[in-house]
C-alpha cells in the first residue's frame, strides 16, 4: 500500500512541474509514415550520401521531433551552410545549401613568416568543404604561431573569393605587427640575491638594443616556464633547499610595447649539509668509499649540483663493477630551526650484468662495423659502465655524427643487458674555402676538399692548399683507421711548403708515410717516415750569420716516433683531462741531413663552478742535436707569436745580426698557463673572456758567428687578457699581451687577432 502512494506523490510533483498543453503535445505528437524522400538542391553531393546521413528512410513513422533530429544530423556533416526539410503528404522533401569546396589556400601579408611554415601549421587542404568554423580554427592556429615569435599585436583575418562551381579561394590576411619583446623582469620577495643576479640565472632577457639577432627577449611561455626551474636550481646549488619560485603572468604594457615579467620566491634559510647515510640492498659494497665521493666544499653548504654529482659517481662506480640497472635516490630532510639538512641514499637491488646485444641504430651511412670497433667491450663481456662511456667518447670522436646517445636496456634476462646506440648522421665531406687573417701571418687563403668518412668506412681523404704572408702549403693524403682490420691506423701524404721567414725563404717537397696504434688506458703510438728535398735562399744581402744551407738542395730522410696518452673531453677546445706526448725525429737513413730532434709536451685541463671556469696548463720542450754535424737553421726551433703571446712570430731568441731577423735555436721549451670562462658575460653573445701568462725561451745554434747572443737561455714572458668570441664567421680571436721578462734584441708584438683558428 505505502508503495502504490508513493508512487502517486511522484507522479503527481513531477506533473505539477509539467504544462499540460506539452504533455498532451508530446504523446499525442502527429506523425505521418514517409512513403518517399525526395532530395534537391544538391550539386555536388549525392543523393546516396545525403540518405545515408539521414536517420529516417521510407516506411518510418515521422513527425516534428523526428524531422528535427534529421536536420541536427545533416548539420553535422558540415556538408551544408542551409537545409529545409518538411513532411508534404507523405513525402519528406529536403532541399539543401551545400558548402563551397576550397580550390585555394593563400597567405597574404606575411614577411617575418613564409607562407610554407604558415600553411604547415595551418594544415588546411584544398579540395576540403569550407565552413566559416574551419576558418576561424586555422586564424587562431595562425595567431598562435606569431604569438609563439614574440608577435602578440598580430591579427589574421579569414576571407573568401566565390568562384563558379561552388567553389572559394580561402585567403588569411595577416597583420603581423610590431615584434613585441620583454621590457622588464622583476622579482619579489628576494632578499639574498639581488634582481641583476638573478636576472643573469635565467635564459630570458630584456630587450637589448644591441642584440639584433638574439631570441632571448621573446616572450614565451615555456621559456618562463623553463625559466622557473633556472631559479629553483640557482637557489638549490647555494644551499637553499626550501626555495620555492611561481611566476605571475605576463602582462601586456598598457601601450603594447612589450611584457613586463614578474617572479615571486620564498627563499628560506640557507642550510649546510649533515649527516650523509647510505643504505644499500646489494651485499658487499665499501659504503664508506662511496661516501667519499661526496664534497660540499669546507664550509659544508648544500648544493644540489654536489649531491646529483656524487650520485653521478656513485652509479658509475656501480658500474664499473658489472650493476647495469640500480635505482640510486636521495632522500632530503630539512631542519629549519638548525638550518641544517641530511642526506640519505638509498641503493636499490641489483645483480651483475653481461652484454647480450649491442645494438647499432639509425646509422644509415656509416657501417656498422666502424662504429663496432671503437667499442671497449663486446657482446658476451661483463658489463662496464666505464668502459662503455669511453666507447662512447670514441665513437663521438671519429667526427661522424651529430650526436651520439646510448641507453642500456634489460635482456632476455635480467642478468643480461642490451646496449642501445642511437646515432644521427652528419655530412662529413667538406668544400672548404676560407679567408682568414692574424696579425702575424696576414691575410690567408685556404681551398680544400675533405672527405672524413669516405662511403661510410671511415677511411679519410684530404686535398688542401692553404697560402698567407709568411707561407704555403700543399698537401693530398689518405687515412686507413684500420689498416689491415687491424687495430692500426695507417696514413701517407704528398706535401709541397714554402716558408717565409725574415731573412730566409725554405721551399720543401716530399712524402711521409705514418702507421699508428692506440693500446689500453687512451695511450697511442705513431711510426712514420718521410722524404723530403729542401732549399733555402737567402733573401737579404744584409744577414751576417749562416744558416748552413743556403742556396743548397738537401735531401732528408728521417723515421720518427710519437707516443702520448691523451683523455681531454674535446682536442680542439679542451675543458677537461689532460695530455701528454712524446716525439723523436731521426734524420740521416740516407740523404744529407743528419740530426735527432726530440719533442715532450703535455697539458692539464680542469674545470670549476661547474665548467663556469677552466683553468689550463700546457707546455713542450725540445732539443736537436746533429749527429756530428752542425744542425741548419730549417732544422731548428722558432719561438714567439702564438706559442709566447706578446711576442712577434720568431722574435724569442737568437737574432741575425744584419737582418735582424731570428735565426732558430738548437733548444726550446715554452708553456701557457690561462682561464677561460663566460662568468660576467651573457652566454647569448657566445663570448668568453681569458687571462694567461704564456713563457719560454729558444737558444743555441752551432753557427754562432754573425749572431746576436745565440746561447741567452734566460726565460721571457708575458702576461695578457684576451676574447673569444663564436660567431657565424667562425671562431675569432682577440689578444692582448704584455712581455714582463725579455732581452732587448727581441722583437714584440703586444696584440694579435685571428679569424678561423683558435690558440
Amino acid at each position: 500500500m505505502r508503495f502504490f502512494v508513493a508512487v502517486f506523490i511522484f507522479f503527481a510533483t513531477v506533473g505539477s512541474y509539467l504544462n499540460p498543453a506539452e504533455v498532451f503535445a508530446q504523446t499525442n505528437e502527429e506523425k505521418v509514415r514517409i512513403s518517399e524522400i525526395v532530395v534537391s538542391g544538391n550539386r555536388r553531393v549525392a543523393v546516396g550520401t545525403v540518405l545515408s546521413y539521414l536517420p529516417l528512410k521510407v516506411g518510418d513513422l515521422a513527425g516534428n521531433s523526428s524531422v528535427n533530429i534529421a536536420l541536427d544530423r545533416l548539420y553535422a556533416t558540415d556538408l551544408f551552410s542551409d537545409i529545409d526539410m518538411e513532411i508534404d503528404g507523405g513525402a519528406l522533401r529536403i532541399s539543401v545549401q551545400e558548402n563551397p569546396i576550397i580550390n585555394r589556400i593563400n597567405i597574404e601579408g606575411n614577411d617575418a613568416i613564409s607562407d610554407e611554415k604558415l600553411l604547415e601549421f595551418l594544415d588546411i587542404q584544398p579540395r576540403r568543404v569550407y565552413t566559416r568554423e574551419l576558418a576561424l580554427e586555422g586564424s587562431k592556429r595562425l595567431l598562435d604561431v606569431y604569438q609563439a615569435g614574440g608577435r602578440f599585436a598580430a591579427v589574421v583575418e579569414p576571407q573568401i573569393i566565390e568562384l563558379d562551381e561552388n567553389r572559394v579561394d580561402l585567403a588569411f590576411v595577416v597583420d603581423e605587427g610590431p615584434l613585441i619583446k620583454i621590457k622588464s623582469i622583476g622579482f619579489n620577495g628576494n632578499q639574498r640575491f639581488t634582481d641583476r643576479a638573478l636576472r643573469g640565472a635565467i635564459s630570458s632577457r630584456v630587450q637589448r638594443w644591441w642584440a639584433v639577432f638574439a631570441s632571448a627577449d621573446k616572450y614565451d611561455e615555456g621559456r618562463l616556464d623553463y625559466d622557473v626551474r633556472l631559479l629553483r636550481q640557482f637557489y638549490l646549488a647555494r644551499g637553499y633547499a626550501d626555495i620555492d619560485v611561481s611566476r605571475v603572468q605576463g602582462g601586456l604594457l598598457p601601450d603594447r610595447t612589450g611584457f613586463a615579467v614578474s617572479f615571486i620566491l620564498d627563499e628560506g634559510p640557507r642550510y649546510t649539509v649533515g649527516d650523509i647515510t647510505i643504505e644499500s640492498e646489494i651485499s658487499g659494497l665499501d659504503l664508506d668509499e662511496l661516501k667519499s665521493v661526496f664534497d660540499f666544499g669546507d664550509d659544508g653548504w648544500y648544493d644540489v649540483r654536489s649531491l646529483e654529482q656524487g650520485l653521478l659517481d656513485i652509479t658509475n662506480k656501480l658500474g664499473a663493477l658489472g650493476y647495469a640497472f640500480v635505482d640510486v635516490t636521495p632522500e632530503v630532510e630539512t631542519d629549519a630551526e638548525t638550518e641544517r639538512l641530511s642526506v640519505l641514499v638509498n641503493i636499490g637491488k641489483a645483480q651483475k650484468n653481461y652484454v647480450e646485444r649491442i645494438d647499432i641504430i639509425d646509422n644509415s651511412r656509416t657501417m656498422d662495423s666502424v662504429i663496432r670497433r671503437e667499442f671497449e667491450i663486446v657482446e658476451g663481456d661483463a658489463f662496464n659502465q666505464l668502459k662503455l662511456d669511453r666507447s662512447i667518447r670514441n665513437v663521438r670522436n671519429l667526427g661522424y655524427f651529430a650526436s651520439v646517445s646510448v641507453r642500456n636496456l634489460v635482456g632476455s634476462s635480467p642478468d643480461q643487458t642490451v646496449t642501445e646506440v642511437t646515432v644521427e648522421e652528419q655530412s662529413t665531406g667538406e668544400l672548404t674555402v676560407g679567408v682568414g687573417y692574424s696579425t702575424l701571418d696576414k691575410t690567408s687563403l685556404t681551398l680544400g676538399i675533405n672527405e672524413r668518412n669516405f662511403l661510410g668506412s671511415g677511411r679519410a681523404l684530404q686535398a688542401t692548399l692553404s697560402t698567407s704572408g709568411s707561407r704555403t702549403d700543399f698537401r693530398l693524403g689518405i687515412t686507413e683507421p684500420y689498416l689491415f682490420g687491424r687495430n692500426l691506423s695507417g696514413s701517407a701524404s704528398f706535401f709541397k711548403e714554402r716558408s717565409k721567414q725574415s731573412s730566409v725563404t725554405i721551399d720543401k717537397q716530399g712524402f711521409d708515410l705514418g702507421i699508428g696504434f692506440s693500446a689500453a688506458d687512451d695511450i697511442y703510438h705513431r711510426v712514420g717516415y718521410e722524404v723530403a728535398q729542401s732549399k733555402v735562399t737567402n733573401k737579404s744581402t744584409k744577414a751576417t750569420s749562416k744558416t748552413g744551407e743556403n742556396g743548397k738542395t738537401l735531401l732528408k730522410s728521417a723515421v720518427n716516433y710519437t707516443v702520448g696518452k691523451d683523455t681531454r673531453d674535446n682536442r680542439l677546445d679542451p675543458s677537461e683531462g689532460y695530455f701528454v706526448e712524446g716525439y723523436q725525429e731521426l734524420s740521416g737513413l740516407g740523404g744529407d741531413v743528419s740530426y735527432s730532434k726530440s719533442i715532450v709536451s703535455g697539458g692539464y685541463y680542469q674545470p670549476f663552478l661547474f665548467n663556469k671556469v677552466v683553468l689550463g696548463v700546457k707546455g713542450r720542450a725540445g732539443t736537436v742535436n746533429g749527429l756530428g754535424e752542425k744542425v741548419t737553421q730549417s732544422s731548428r726551433f722558432f719561438l714567439g707569436g702564438r706559442r709566447v703571446r706578446g711576442f712577434s712570430g720568431g722574435g724569442i731568441g737568437p737574432r741575425d745580426q744584419g737582418t735582424k731577423g731570428g735565426v732558430g735555436g738548437n733548444n726550446m721549451y715554452n708553456g701557457t698557463v690561462d682561464v677561460v670562462s663566460t662568468l660576467g658575460i651573457s652566454e647569448d653573445l657566445g663570448i668568453r673572456w681569458t687571462v694567461f701568462s704564456d713563457f719560454g725561451s729558444v737558444w743555441g745554434t752551432d753557427f754562432p758567428d754573425g749572431v746576436t747572443k745565440p746561447n741567452d737561455s734566460s726565460m721571457r714572458s708575458s702576461l695578457g687578457f684576451g676574447f673569444l668570441w663564436d660567431t657565424v664567421l667562425g671562431p675569432l680571436s682577440f689578444y692582448w699581451a704584455d712581455p714582463i721578462s725579455k732581452q732587448s734584441h727581441d722583437t714584440t708584438k703586444r696584440f694579435l687577432f685571428t679569424i678561423g683558428a683558435r690558440l
